[in-house]
């Protein structure tokens, strides 16, 4: 079998336009080139020679497997742990504390969206306990979600490279991780206590399985979406946090934010709260 493809102009644009309308991944045409590779590791594992075959298999078999593993191939997943960590700190510092003398010992939800390899949601977790007195007086829930299910199950494992972590305190490091050769394995407590679940952001029923949330992260993944599905999106977080819930965002997908459904908290930090 040929283990390189060639995709039409034409075939980019029917392809494009199935991640769009199936998916919610808005790429254009030309962009997917840069995930031929990936795409062509899709064709020889499924034993597909042609476009054709492969699109009738996606649109109109619908099979599970193919559909996943093209949605894993054109996910950017580039994360890191404590990236722009100003936002976990005033989630622990201020946030939360705030959160306590509000509702005494209910249980804090905390989503994050997407959470990629789980270095976000980890990060989230090791600021909460870096931070002095605060752990003691929380139930914390932490959820991650994303769409690539490769990346779903590197953020259960825990199992992180050296560039990955290279951002965090030293003392977080040296406490919470475990040389293992070259890389570097989370402790235990941290990935027992935390849940990821493969999910779609545009799943019809993803309220009833989810449920609903005091804070929700989603940094850096509006900027795939078009205009529509990032009001989508916007609407899906709003249905999904509860009263007075606060939204911490990117730089960039904050520019896009709906100002009928979210308010700024603190200037230059990109968090907003929920509007009833």
């Amino acid at each position: 079998m040929n283990n390189t493809i060639d995709l039409t102009p034409a075939e980019l644009e029917k392809l494009a336009e199935y991640l769009q309308k199936n998916i919610g991944i808005h790429l254009e045409a030309q962009k997917l080139l840069r995930f031929k590779r990936k795409i062509e590791e899709i064709f020889y594992r499924h034993k597909i020679e042609n476009f054709s075959t492969f699109y009738h298999k996606l649109r109109f078999l619908n099979s599970e497997e193919l559909i996943q593993d093209l949605t894993n191939a054109v996910t950017v997943n580039e994360t890191y742990f404590w990236r722009e960590h100003e936002q976990f700190e005033l989630l622990s510092k201020e946030i939360l504390p705030q959160f306590i003398k509000a509702h005494s010992l209910q249980t804090v939800r905390i989503l994050v969206s997407p959470c990629s390899s789980g270095e976000e949601l980890y990060s989230i977790m090791l600021s909460i306990l870096d931070t002095p007195n605060l752990i003691e007086k929380l139930n914390i829930e932490m959820v991650g979600i994303d769409i690539d299910s490769t990346m779903i199950q590197k953020a259960k494992t825990g199992l992180y490279s050296k560039r990955s972590v290279d951002k965090l305190p030293k003392h977080l490091l040296e406490k919470y991780f475990k040389k293992v050769g070259t890389l570097y394995k989370i402790d235990r407590t941290l990935t027992d206590a935390a849940k990821f679940l493969q999910v779609n952001i545009f799943d019809d029923n993803l309220k009833s399985r989810l449920g609903e949330y005091d804070i929700l992260f989603s940094r850096n993944m509006l900027i795939y979406f078009n205009a529509k599905d990032k009001q989508r999106c916007f609407e899906t977080f709003w249905s999904l946090m509860k009263q007075d819930a606060k939204l911490f965002l990117g730089h960039a997908d904050a520019n896009n934010i709906d100002k009928k459904l979210f308010a700024p908290v603190k200037n230059g930090f990109h968090v907003f709260r929920k509007i009833a």
